[in-house]
């Protein structure tokens, strides 16, 4: 009767830790497999072992392959194990185990082992003879497939099948002379990879393959070299002759090179004592340096002759050179087309182009003589072409102009013919906390005297200020910090052609300053395109009310400049002014999550770009930790130390690859959280935590059940959980998160 008892709280037992623990959001269970040379191992409630007795071998060797499963759960389990065996891998006898068999066809062997509770052991040694090896593949792999439950997990130990090496020659120069390079080269036969050792004869040894040496004295060489590889070693000796007399030798660092393109002459020559050079380029010029330079003025072949003397006699050395011209070129581009319709540019030129290459103007590139583009706005677009041959290029470009055509868009902007930024309307919501600035006339920046030699955007600080003095405010101070945050902006606008405040990593202005190092407040950011001239940015910026408040704003104290041109790039001309306050506290850094949305949805199998800002450099020691929360605790699956591009940090991961440092863990389909710490040490910022589901993938492989063996003694375990529903199609990518509002002026384009 009381035994009758027991098993039943045993069993009401089990039923709570279901409840408890089974329901709700999956676990996470974590498992560990490791693969390498002559072992692999699974590490988890179930611990699986390879080991061979050796980890390389040759045809006709005999191995023994020791397995052992050890059962650290509380319950009598029977898991299904396979064990594929490498072609011309097979077992010395057929004295197995039991529970093993042997699927002789398909080389692989199936064990159904019944394992004890609690550190129960089952294990056995298998003797496989190496009967034959794949030369030039003789890295091989013993693959273990352990299967539980609906859990599987696969390791593999490496095994080297090969023959030893073989010498057949040794090929060098028959004689050298002193100082001379040449070349060592063994032929060598056998399963690779291959370790030679050079013994030079001259007490020097080389651990290399097929060295470049040279010898400092004249003499007889006895030159030996041993190839090994994992079984075996072969040796074999060759007699080099160093002699004194001089042996012109060279090289050129380019053959084929274009008129007046410098030539580097490499000089490989060698000889005992002093060596005098005398070199003749062919177009009657000539040069007494051991490595010269030179450059020919017209097209040609050139015979290049090299004499070498020393005291014992001379040599000669010739080198044919080719020198051509860019190709000439020449392109076709309509005067004006009109957004949105397709339209062809062709490349012309002589028959030695053999390639061309495009750039439309709005950052998009082409390849071919003949290609055919549409823009999808309108202004003035400079095309270029990049015609080359094998002696160099030659780059032409025309502008067209691109007009309002059957394409619709929606422009925050107008756009004049050098897509120059117009103000629209006004912008009062964009700078809430700075006041108006009367204008009660059109202002006008006039061209005033610069020093000489002065950089636009040293130019466009003057103007700023001249336009502040106008308006009785005082001068701004130029801060390096501020440039190189205004300049970085100005470069990401033309390259990644867009007009605006929020940069193509995301950042915010404000960010920006943190990022470049600006430890003060922050007050306004101006921004421009299509302008030539500094002067008319400035104009353009008074005129407009959302950025006059910013350059006329008068707790402004410190300012930086940027400036950029490219002709690729689809405005041209941009250009950037950060604006400071020296009295005002610095912004602190925010941690701004964009991707994934919260309540995100995704397949175990896909991938999930987890993206994120963070302005401020990242100090020793610190780094960003995603983790996964589960109803086990928190894991830690990834770590990230560098930015993706400026403020911005990503990583690809999908749930049925994640690892928790050197142990996979096992995603169930469930409903999940995850949150991303700043951590030294301890947490220095930590986002919000954000709800994420991961769904069955409907194409991934159901994996077949196992038989399981009926355990000696009745165990009881908690209810698997419930398979997630398949989903009918792929989610959606996420939505980027929305930066907050800031303080600027120039309208999005």
């Amino acid at each position: 009767m009381m035994r009758r008892w027991r098993w039943v709280f045993l069993l009401l037992l089990g039923v709570l830790l279901t409840a408890l623990f089974g329901a709700g959001r999956p676990t996470a269970v974590l498992s560990q497999t490791v693969s390498g040379e002559g072992e692999a191992h699974i590490y988890g409630n179930l611990q699986l072992d390879l080991l061979l007795s050796a980890s390389a071998g040759q045809p006709g060797d005999t191995l023994d392959l020791t397995v052992t499963l050890t059962n650290h759960s509380q319950a009598t389990v029977s898991p299904s194990i396979d064990l594929q065996l490498p072609p011309g891998v097979h077992p010395a006898n057929m004295f197995f185990p039991a529970g093993l068999s042997l699927n002789l066809q398909a080389g692989t062997l199936d064990w159904l082992p019944v394992t004890l509770a609690n550190g129960g052991v089952n294990t056995f040694t298998l003797p496989l003879r190496l009967e034959t090896a794949e030369i030039n593949q003789p890295t091989q792999q013993i693959t273990a497939t352990l299967r539980h439950n609906e859990l599987e997990e696969t390791a593999a130990a490496a095994l080297w099948i090969g023959v030893p090496p073989q010498i057949s020659s040794v090929i060098s120069p028959p004689q050298v002379a002193v100082g001379q390079p040449f070349q060592l080269h063994a032929v060598a036969a056998g399963s690779g990879p291959f370790k030679q050792t050079w013994f030079l004869g001259d007490g020097r040894r080389v651990e290399t393959t097929d060295p470049v040496v040279l010898f400092s004295a004249a003499g007889i060489y006895d030159v030996q070299v041993e190839v090994s590889n994992l079984v075996g070693t072969a040796v074999q000796r060759h007699t080099i002759s160093v002699v004194p007399h001089p042996a012109a030798q060279f090289s050129v660092s380019d053959a084929t090179a274009g008129v007046g393109q410098a030539i580097t002459f490499i000089n490989q020559s060698g000889g005992a004592g002093r060596l005098a050079y005398n070199w003749n380029f062919g177009d009657g010029t000539t040069a007494t340096e051991a490595t010269p330079n030179h450059a020919y003025a017209a097209p040609g072949t050139y015979l290049v002759h090299l004499t070498v003397q020393n005291s014992f006699g001379q040599s000669e050395a010739y080198w044919p050179v080719t020198v051509g011209l860019p190709p000439a070129a020449d392109l076709i581009v309509p005067e004006r087309v009109k957004a949105g319709e397709p339209f062809q540019v062709q490349g012309i030129g002589d028959a030695s182009i053999n390639r061309f290459e495009w750039s439309m103007g709005d950052g998009q590139s082409l390849q071919g003589a003949l290609v055919q583009h549409s823009y999808n706005r309108t202004g003035d677009m400079y095309v270029t072409l990049v015609a080359s041959n094998e002696f160099g290029s030659t780059q032409i470009g025309r502008w067209l102009t691109v007009d309002p055509g059957s394409l619709r868009l929606y422009l925050p902007l107008i756009l004049n013919l050098l897509g120059q930024g117009v103000e629209p309307a006004p912008e009062a919501a964009l700078n809430p906390d700075l006041p108006d600035v009367a204008l009660d006339e059109l202002f006008i920046m006039r061209p005033m005297a610069v020093p000489l030699g002065s950089s636009p955007a040293e130019q466009l600080l003057l103007y700023i200020n001249e336009a502040r003095r106008q308006f009785n405010l005082a001068p701004l101070n130029l801060v390096p910090q501020l440039s190189a945050a205004a300049q970085e902006h100005t470069f990401d606008m033309a390259r990644f052609a867009y007009t605006g405040h929020t940069g193509a990593d995301g950042s915010t202005p404000a960010e920006r300053l943190i990022q470049f190092g600006y430890g003060a407040g922050y007050a306004g950011e101006a921004t421009a395109w299509g302008f030539e001239y500094p002067h008319q940015a400035v104009e353009f910026w008074v005129n407009s009310p959302a950025h006059r408040r910013i350059i006329l704003n008068a707790n402004a104290t410190d300012v930086g400049v940027g400036y950029s041109v490219d002709f690729n790039a689809p405005s041209v001309w941009y250009w950037t002014a950060e604006f400071g306050n020296q009295f005002a506290g610095p912004t602190a850094p925010t941690l701004r999550v964009q991707e994934p949305a919260p309540e995100f949805e995704t397949m175990v199998t896909s991938l999930v770009n987890f993206s994120w800002n963070w302005p401020a450099p990242l100090a020793a020691g610190e780094r960003f930790v995603l983790y996964l929360q589960t109803n086990r605790g928190d894991y830690p699956v990834a770590t990230i130390t560098q930015p993706t591009l400026g403020t911005r940090y990503s990583i690809q991961l999908a749930a049925n690859d994640l690892r928790s440092g050197n142990a996979r863990l096992q995603v169930n389909p469930g409903h999940y959280n995850w949150q991303l710490r700043l951590e030294n040490g301890g947490v220095i910022v930590q986002s919000d935590v954000r709800p994420i589901t991961f769904t069955v993938d409907p194409n991934a492989p159901t994996p077949t059940p196992s038989p399981t063996a009926v355990s000696p003694t009745p165990t009881f375990e908690p209810t698997a959980t419930p398979t997630a529903v398949l989903p009918q199609s792929t989610p959606l990518p996420p939505t980027p998160t929305s930066p907050p509002p800031l303080i600027t002026a120039t309208p999005s384009g």
